[in-house]
């Protein structure tokens, strides 16, 4: 006897292997977007599939063809394909078949809801055969589709309004027979359902030429991703990016001692604490070009990056130099800053460097860092974070290196002063003491000082400290003519709170160099 099983055996081995690689995906024929969307093309391709991974990549793809905008990381049609579905499962499912696979359904998901969804029920028995008097079976005809019991006629009434522009009708109404396990489109419209279900296959694919589905990052990309944009957002913030040849030059800077005329000076305002950078180029260093850049880098204590600004830059003059200035938003630490002037060909002319340590906001009545100046310029239309401006006016450093034709300035911000409640004023007063290295300590009498009015603090403007910038010119030219001998001098500025009755007080040292004359007394 012939045997027969055994090739029988070898075709089930064959077919389970072509088909068993699909197991997540191997109903997705089925599903209600291959059968109403997927073209002929993809109808094809599908066959060829054989694997999850496959079937993964061409669903993806699959979609991403139909979304309108692949820049976004939703898919805006995939949502609303979804929406219909889940309508049309619920209004048009049969027993042997769900909704969204109906004829109905199809329409109702490719075109979207219509105007007005109509149900007619069929109230109509069917006829039942009759037997004449000579023994034969009368059959009547049957009942106009639709129309028995247990039937209804379904009319989907869609205007221009409710049509995708595609669809190139004004208007359509489509009757569909609904029976007890199936629905079609009834005769005389058929033809045209069809055709616009047939035009939407075409007409939903926004990205025919799309090759690859994109790429959909995964739960630490994403993170990843916000991460990066964060460290951007933050570096953007610490200002442009730097030339490398400019960089290169403030970074060997950074890497030496202290050298130059650069000036840091912390200030804290009402809602931040600021860095103020200014550079003095004497007048013996030679004219500054136009087109000159003022290039600052201030590095943090781990050595990176807290402040950066690259600009043309316009200068100030003083009596015996030129002075640049820029101010910076920083955090609470210790900083090195290098500022540099460069020619407009990017060759550096002046590099300095310095160090500081930008303290918190004060809590409490407190003054900040004293800052001595050779010369006090008029800044009237200046702006809380102008670099050295105060109260209207420009203070030039010269990083506390003063030559004895200039004069003998300071300035010092008083934090948090108490407020007269009945004048809405705060009262101060202030001793000033100069102390020469190696000489007994001179007292430089100070005028009284008037109350001064408060504006009345409201919102934000009440979280921050109350600051006042107090400021004296001691010796307004020729230091020289007043001093005894070149070198290092103590300058002392204590500031009484007369309502509060307490004192702060705040020194800075500064050099006084060249020949003096003969001391007069001071002024």
């Amino acid at each position: 006897m012939r045997r027969t099983f055994a090739p029988l055996a070898l075709a089930l081995v064959a077919a389970t292997a072509v088909g068993g690689g699909l197991d997540r995906y191997k109903d997705w024929k089925k599903s209600p977007e291959f059968v109403h969307l997927a073209t002929e093309d993809e109808q094809k391709a599908w066959k060829g599939i054989r694997t999850d991974e496959e079937a993964e990549r061409f669903v993806r793809l699959f979609w991403a063809r139909r979304d309108p905008d692949l820049a976004t990381a939703a898919n805006e049609f995939e949502i609303e394909f979804e929406r219909r579905v889940e309508q049309a499962d619920k209004l048009f499912s049969l027993p042997s078949e769900r909704g969204a696979l109906t004829e109905r359904g199809k329409l109702l998901i490719i075109l979207g809801p219509p105007k007005e969804l109509k149900r007619i029920q069929g109230t109509r028995p069917q006829p039942i055969p009759v037997r004449g008097s000579d023994g034969s079976m009368s059959i009547p005809p049957p009942n106009e589709p639709g129309t028995t019991l247990g039937e209804h006629i379904a009319i989907f009434t869609y205007e221009a309004q409710q049509l995708p522009d595609w669809a190139r009708v004004k208007s359509l109404v489509a009757t569909f027979v609904v029976e007890a396990t199936r629905d079609y489109a009834a005769r005389g419209n058929s033809g045209e359902v069809q055709s616009l279900e047939a035009l939407g296959r075409t007409a939903l694919v926004r990205n025919p030429d799309l090759k690859e589905p994109p790429h959909v990052p995964t739960a630490a990309e994403i993170e990843a991703g916000r991460a990066a944009a964060a460290l951007a957002a933050e570096d953007a913030r610490k200002g442009p990016a730097l030339a490398p040849a400019v960089r290169q030059a403030l970074e060997e800077a950074l890497s030496k001692p202290d050298e130059g005329s650069l000036t840091l000076l912390p200030v804290a305002t009402r809602d931040e604490l600021r860095l103020h950078v200014q550079l003095f180029v004497p007048a013996a260093a030679g004219t500054v070009p136009a087109g000159a850049r003022l290039a600052v880098l201030v590095k943090d204590d781990a050595g990176r990056d807290a402040a950066r600004s690259d600009e043309v830059t316009t200068f100030a003059r003083g009596t015996d130099g030129t002075f640049f200035g820029r101010s910076f938003a920083v955090p609470a630490g210790a900083y090195t800053a290098a500022a540099g002037l460069f020619d407009p060909a990017g060759t550096p002319l002046r590099i300095a460097r310095a160090g500081v340590s930008v303290p918190p906001a004060p809590a409490g009545f407190a003054l900040g860092r004293l800052l001595v100046a050779s010369a006090v310029l008029p800044a009237p239309d200046s702006k809380v974070d102008d670099a050295f401006a105060f109260s209207g006016f420009r203070f030039v450093s010269k990083a506390g290196r003063l030559d004895p034709t200039d004069g003998l300035n300071f300035v010092v911000r008083v934090y948090n002063p108490a407020v007269d409640p009945a004048t809405r004023s705060v009262h101060l007063s202030r001793t000033v003491k100069l102390k020469p290295k190696g000489q007994p300590t001179i007292d430089i009498p100070q005028p009284e000082d008037a109350p001064i009015p408060v504006p009345e603090r409201k919102g934000k403007e009440a979280e921050g400290p109350l600051t006042v910038d107090v400021a004296a010119s001691l010796i307004e030219s020729n230091l020289g003519a007043y001093l005894s001998r070149p070198g290092d001098y103590d300058l002392k500025v204590a500031i009484t709170d007369l309502i509060a009755k307490t004192t702060a007080e705040a020194t800075a040292t500064f050099t006084v160099t060249g020949t003096l004359k003969a001391p007069a007394a001071a002024k």
